[in-house]
């Protein structure tokens, strides 16, 4: 694709997109999204604890 990159796992990140692999997935009930990289995933998951403290709360 032409992308250059110094450091190697910034290539190896990089090449997620190319073979579309996403293997982190959330195992939250009902949702089943998968995300490429590992930090997305991290932030989809935590708008599942947030939502569900927010329900206990009311």
């Amino acid at each position: 694709c032409g992308w250059s990159f110094k450091r190697y796992e910034h290539l190896k990140r990089h090449m997620l997109v190319h073979t579309g692999e996403r293997p982190h997935v959330c195992n939250y009930p009902g949702c089943g999204k998968s995300f490429s990289r590992s930090d997305n995933f991290a932030a989809h998951y935590r708008t599942h604890t947030r939502r569900a403290m927010m329900q206990r709360r009311m």
